[in-house]
């Protein structure tokens, strides 16, 4: 089984003045296969967030505020809600 790395030529991974992540990122794994994508600000997951496994397919989606998964999440075949 061939382990998940970082590529560079696909990803999207734009970083603020101090180096960390900000913006919309997108990062594939060594198979050029997506392996999540959502919004940073200020080196912090916030926003809407999708992560996918096995050739592209949706693992789970929904909303993160400061770090932390919020409301209603789409996890595989159940939804999951989380409290602020």
């Amino acid at each position: 089984m061939k382990k998940c790395s970082m590529q560079t030529k696909k990803n999207i991974t734009p970083r603020n003045e101090k180096g960390e992540p900000d913006g919309y990122w997108e990062i594939y794994n060594s198979n050029d296969m997506l392996w999540h994508r959502g919004t940073y600000v200020d080196g912090v997951p916030n926003g809407y967030w999708e992560i996918y496994y096995d050739h592209d397919r949706l693992l789970a989606k929904g909303n993160c505020v400061n770090g932390e998964r919020v409301g209603l999440w789409v996890e595989g075949y159940k939804k999951v809600f989380y409290a602020n």
